[in-house]
């Protein structure tokens, strides 16, 4: 009896003993977790010749590709595309209602908001060319715009702008400030027209 009675106070210390050191590990682990900083300049995830297709319905309604997408959190999360990215979208039939490319493109996950700059061309299912060197796309408003210097050209004519305001597909457009080759499909008296 005196030997079960002496084992079970040691056995009782060893848990004890255990149970301590696991709540001291703890502890140090948290301390070593809040210690870690996440650098806001360096990517979590970086990914190269990317594809990628989303779907509504089993529809595809949008093809993006990127040579390279580096995803950063911080304040603001986004995705950054440094080597430009190309960006198809289609409409119910499958047909392609626009297209999108650029140099450099980053997008703001959170405010569902992409701009993309340098070299910008946007193309709608009419053939008609959007030339800028920055563009806006929000994705909640579906709206694309722009403040930079603008050219559209289309079948008829080449058009210049201070800016761009139009919808995701690029179909119904209205350019700040034109300027250009305008053309009329009627003659117009020059004096009932304001200069």
């Amino acid at each position: 009896m005196k030997i079960e009675h002496i084992i079970v106070p040691k056995f009782k210390s060893i848990i004890l003993i255990l149970i301590g050191a696991m709540l001291f590990s703890c502890e140090n682990d948290l301390a070593v977790v809040k210690s870690l900083k996440v650098d806001e300049d360096t990517p979590i995830e970086s990914s190269f010749d990317v594809s990628v297709e989303y779907t509504d319905s089993g529809r595809v309604t949008m093809q993006m590709k990127s040579p390279e997408i580096n995803r950063y959190i911080g304040e603001e999360e986004y995705m950054e595309m440094p080597q430009g990215i190309n960006m198809t979208f289609y409409d119910t039939s499958g047909a392609v209602k626009s297209t999108l490319t650029s140099n450099y493109a980053i997008n703001y996950t959170k405010d569902k908001r992409m701009e993309a700059k340098n070299n910008v061309i946007a193309t709608n299912a009419q053939g008609q060319q959007l030339f800028t060197e920055q563009l806006n796309w929000n994705q909640k408003t579906h709206k694309i715009y722009t403040d930079k210097r603008v050219k559209v050209v289309t079948s008829e004519k080449i058009l210049f702008g201070d800016g761009l305001q139009a919808d995701e597909t690029f179909e119904f457009w209205e350019i700040t400030n034109p300027t250009g080759d305008i053309e009329f499909d009627e003659v117009i008296e020059t004096d009932s027209v304001a200069l």
